[in-house]
């Protein structure tokens, strides 16, 4: 049987490699080239040498754990893990990863020998990955699980486990029953299973004895709640301080709401340029799911011809910086250094001061910045005061919680419940929905106005402040994931 699925895999990859050569997508040849036996023995070399390097520097012996990963939103889910494995065992980790969304992330990543795509799941790979590092145990998380490296570590007898396990797929249709079927046959040969809700510790029972399948949480929501506590480390950065004053900015002196849309799909596009009608009282944060070129000038072309002024954020960065003077009393070096939320009482952009540093049509020049950089969506949710989360309205949806842990409201559409977390957030009174986007652009737009005269039902501000507080509560409520994996699989406390 493996025989013949590895054959229709290097088959696979051989028609999406010619399919390469004519599709001119930068992302689609990179997922090409890390399938390549080039990639990766280079790879594996990158590694032996870093292990051995490590292994120098320790003077004690330490574990080496595999962590293997489908993209970002799952490395989020490991890090909690990996980095309380690191600090009671002194573990080391290999990080593998499907898709190259997740190389973003790589640097949050603790204690890494190395971190590479996989190439195709064949048999003869894993051996060499394990004839150069003593992996002792492997993580999956979530739902990508490659039936050849089970198959290998099983042979070995190397422990298997998986987190953040989940009944619910994704995936609709044909795919997603065939995939259900495929993922069912080899949930037996895990080790232990660490299941999101206790319906899905019901659901891997059938699998697992029920001491091996353990009630964890999603490690999503701690690293979301980390991310959040620890959001200052950002705000050092030099650009992202000054993106960051600017829009407390948009607030505090120009009295603007701060919308952030998160990836948004084709829905909150459009209310995204529907917030043209209202742009005297909101300052939108356009996070987009794709930052190339082309897909950045069409954002901009379409906020421009209704009417709203757009501008990238590494365009706003540069004019920024152009426009300070350096003999003024405060310089933008200065800037930042500054990561609290005192900076209004600098008075960076009070235009009664002898500090102004930026020009109001700089300030008030742009309704609209379109965030061109990867890896800072949770940061600028805290200088939010909603969030509008892509993909609610088509079943879709994505990341809800690194907005939600910062207690920002978070604004979605009705097809959610493929997603635990937001479906989570909504009962609990964390998420608002929407059944449609012209309801969910008349809440903003009531917002806004400040008017609770005529309306029966509570005025939108009240609403948004129990979304807020409810998702505080919720967070603080969640089990510690990286403290149940612990406990399950060295005993300690």
């Amino acid at each position: 049987m493996y025989f013949l699925y590895e054959i229709s895999q290097k088959f696979i990859y051989f028609v999406l490699n010619l399919l390469a050569k004519y599709i001119h997508s930068r992302k689609f040849k990179k997922f090409c080239e890390a399938r390549t036996s080039h990639y990766f023995i280079k790879k594996i070399k990158e590694t032996e040498k870093n292990y051995l390097e490590i292994k120098k520097n320790n003077p004690n012996d330490f574990p080496v754990y595999w962590f293997h990963v489908a993209s970002a939103g799952e490395m989020e889910q490991a890090i909690p893990i990996a980095r309380k494995l690191n600090l009671k065992m002194n573990a080391h980790f290999l990080l593998t990863y499907f898709s190259p969304s997740a190389e973003p992330f790589i640097k949050n990543f603790p204690a890494l020998i190395s971190a590479f795509s996989l190439p195709i799941d064949a048999r003869k790979n894993y051996k060499i990955i394990f004839t150069t590092l003593p992996i002792l145990k492997i993580f999956f998380v979530r739902y990508d699980i490659w039936p050849a490296l089970l198959h290998v570590s099983k042979n070995l007898n190397i422990e298997i486990n998986l987190l953040s396990a989940s009944a619910i797929k994704t995936k609709k249709g044909i795919l997603g029953i065939l995939s259900k079927i495929w993922n069912r046959k080899f949930y037996k040969k895990f080790s232990n299973i660490f299941a999101v809700t206790k319906e899905d510790v019901e659901y891997f029972t059938q699998f697992l004895p029920l001491d091996r399948v353990h009630y964890s949480g999603d490690a999503k929501w701690s690293r979301a709640y980390e991310r959040a506590s620890n959001c200052n480390k950002r705000k050092i950065e030099k650009d992202f301080s000054i993106f960051y004053s600017y829009c407390l900015a948009q607030k505090e002196i120009l009295n603007k709401k701060n919308i952030v849309f998160g990836s948004p799909h084709k829905e909150e596009d459009k209310i995204a340029l529907d917030c043209g009608l209202i742009k005297d009282k909101v300052f939108l944060i356009y996070v987009p799911h794709d930052v190339t070129e082309e897909s950045n000038k069409k954002i901009i072309d379409n906020f421009r011809l209704m009417g709203t002024n757009a501008i990238l954020y590494s365009e706003l960065i540069s004019i920024i910086k152009n426009t300070v003077k350096k003999d003024e009393t405060f310089i933008l070096e200065e800037l930042y250094e500054l990561n609290t939320h005192d900076i209004k009482r600098q008075t960076l952009f009070n235009n009664n001061s002898k500090e102004c540093n930026i020009p109001t049509h700089v300030l008030s020049g742009y309704e609209v910045v379109v965030f061109d950089k990867i890896g800072y969506l949770a940061e600028i949710y805290e200088v939010s005061d909603i969030a509008i989360i892509g993909g609610g309205f088509d079943g879709q949806i994505h990341n809800v919680l690194e907005a939600a842990a910062h207690g920002v409201p978070v604004l979605i559409g009705n097809l959610f419940v493929r997603a635990s977390e937001a479906k989570e957030l909504v009962n609990k009174g964390g998420a608002i929905s929407f059944q449609n986007t012209n309801e969910l652009f008349q809440f903003l737009t009531q917002w806004v106005s400040l008017e609770e005269q005529g309306t029966d039902s509570p005025h939108p501000t009240r609403i948004l402040a129990q979304s807020k507080s409810k998702s505080l509560e919720l967070f603080r409520s969640i089990p510690d994931t990286s403290e149940i994996v612990l406990q399950a699989l060295f005993n300690e406390p």
